[in-house]
C-alpha cells in the first residue's frame, strides 16, 4: 500500500474523537473582534488557487507536489486525493468565471493518473509514468463527481463521458461481503486476511452520489438501482441508529465495524438523500437530510473563544460537509444557519489561520497549524471560497 497519506487516516480513524455538541440555532453573533470582510469570496478563492500554482506546481512535470515545502519523505508528486481536491476548486473557479488558461492545468495533470494498463480502466494513486500505484474506489468515485460538475459547467461532453466510463470500474468494487457496498481499494479485494480489505461509507457513499448524478443526466435506470442497493447498504449496516451519522468502514474479515465518524461522510449522505428527494419526491428522503444534518452540526462543531467552528482537523474532509448543508439549503432555509458557521470560519481562517507562506492551517480556529503544508489542505479553501461565492452571486465578468 503506497498511499501513505490514506493509510494514516485509515490508522487514525481507529480512535474515536468527541466533540461538544452544539444546537441548530447556536449560531456565532457578529462580534466586533471578528475580522472585517475587504475582499470578495471569488477574490479569496482566485488568490488561494494562485498561491497553489506558485509553491506546488511542478513545471517539469505539470503535476504538483504533495507538500510545500516538499518534505523528505515524499515521492515525485502529489497523490490523485489532493489532485481531486485541487479539481474542486478549479470547478468552483469556472463556475464563477474565471478563464485562466491555468484553470486546465489541474485537469491535464489528472490525464497522467489514468491507468488505462489493468482493465477496467481507472485512475490510479499515483501518475502511471512513475509506478502503477493502488487504485481506490472513493478516489475514482470522487473524481466521477468532478468530470460530472465540470460537465455541467462547461458543457464538455468528454468530462460525462469518461466519468460513465468510470462505471465500470466500480462494478468490480461490489459484493455480497459484510452485506454489500464498496471496497475501499482494488488491491485488497481478494485480500480478505487484510486489515485494509474493508468496505467502506466514503467509497460506497461517494460512489452512490455519482451514480444518483449520472442518473439526474442521462435517466440510464441502471445508475438509479445501483445507487439505491448501496444506500440500502449505508443505512442498513453503516449509520448509527441513536445519531444517524455514518461509521467508517466494516472489515471483511470479521464484519468488525470501525465507528470513526467523518464530516464528509456524513456530508456525502445529506447529499445522497436530497439528490433521491430531487429524483423521486419522496418527503422521507428530505426529512433524512435534515435529521443528518441537525445531527452533524450538534457533534462535528465546537467552541473556541465563543465562536463555533467545526473540526480542527481535515480540512478538505469539513468542505464535503459544507457540499452537503449547500444541497440542503435548496430545500431547507433552515440549513443557512450551518451554512453561516461555515461562512463565518472560513472567514476567520483567511485572516487568522496562515502561516508564513500564506498557507492555511488545518485548524480554521488559528490555533494549530496542522498539515498546513498539504495540498489538499490548501484546495479546500479554494473550493470553499469559490462555493461561498456562487452562494452570494459573485461573478467574474
Amino acid at each position: 500500500m503506497k498511499n501513505i497519506q490514506k493509510i494514516s487516516l485509515w490508522l487514525i480513524s481507529m480512535f474515536l474523537f468527541s466533540c461538544q455538541e452544539n444546537q441548530d440555532n447556536e449560531l456565532t453573533k457578529p462580534d466586533p473582534t471578528d475580522p472585517v470582510v475587504t475582499i470578495s469570496y471569488k477574490e479569496k478563492a482566485k488568490l488561494t488557487f494562485d498561491l497553489i500554482q506558485q509553491n506546488y506546481k511542478i513545471n517539469s512535470s505539470g503535476l504538483y507536489l504533495e507538500n510545500f515545502p516538499k518534505q523528505s519523505d515524499d515521492r515525485q508528486s502529489s497523490y490523485l486525493w489532493s489532485l481531486d481536491g485541487l479539481l474542486a476548486g478549479v470547478n468552483q473557479l469556472k463556475a464563477i468565471g474565471y478563464k485562466d488558461a491555468a484553470l486546465d492545468d489541474s485537469y491535464a495533470a489528472l490525464d497522467k493518473y489514468y491507468d488505462s494498463q489493468r482493465l477496467p480502466e481507472a485512475y490510479a494513486a499515483f501518475p502511471v509514468q512513475y509506478s502503477s500505484d493502488d487504485r481506490f474506489y472513493d478516489d475514482n468515485a470522487i473524481i466521477a463527481l468532478e468530470l460530472i460538475e465540470d460537465y455541467e459547467i462547461t458543457k464538455n461532453q468528454a468530462s460525462l463521458d469518461r466519468a460513465i466510463k468510470q462505471v465500470d470500474f466500480t462494478k468490480t468494487g461490489e459484493d455480497s461481503k459484510a452485506g454489500g457496498g464498496m471496497y475501499w481499494v482494488e488491491q485488497y479485494r481478494n485480500k480478505p486476511e487484510s486489515d485494509l480489505c474493508n468496505k467502506a461509507v466514503c467509497a460506497t457513499a461517494y460512489t452512490t452520489t455519482y451514480l444518483l448524478k449520472l442518473y439526474q443526466h442521462t435517466k440510464n435506470e441502471e445508475y438509479l438501482v445501483f445507487a439505491k442497493k448501496l444506500y440500502k447498504w449505508l443505512n442498513d449496516y453503516t449509520k448509527d441508529p441513536v445519531d444517524h451519522l455514518f461509521w467508517n468502514d466494516i472489515r471483511v474479515r470479521d464484519n468488525f465495524i470501525n465507528k470513526t465518524k467523518w464530516t464528509y461522510n456524513s456530508g456525502a449522505m445529506i447529499t445522497n438523500n436530497i439528490l433521491l428527494y430531487e429524483i423521486s419526491k419522496d418527503q422521507t428522503y428530505l426529512d433524512e437530510a435534515r435529521t443528518i444534518a441537525s445531527s452533524t452540526y450538534r457533534i462535528f462543531t465546537r467552541t473556541v473563544d465563543g465562536k463555533l467552528f467545526f473540526p480542527d482537523h481535515d480540512s478538505w474532509f469539513n468542505v464535503c460537509l459544507f457540499r452537503g448543508y449547500l444541497d440542503l439549503l435548496r430545500h431547507d432555509p433552515n440549513a443557512q444557519n450551518y451554512v453561516n458557521t461555515f461562512i463565518s470560519n472560513a472567514d476567520y481562517a483567511w485572516e487568522k489561520a496562515r502561516n508564513s507562506h500564506g498557507l492555511f492551517y488545518e485548524d480554521w480556529s488559528g490555533i494549530k497549524p496542522g498539515r498546513d503544508k498539504w495540498l489538499l489542505q490548501q484546495a479546500a479553501l479554494v473550493e470553499i471560497y469559490g462555493r461561498i461565492a456562487l452562494l452570494k452571486g459573485e461573478k467574474e465578468l
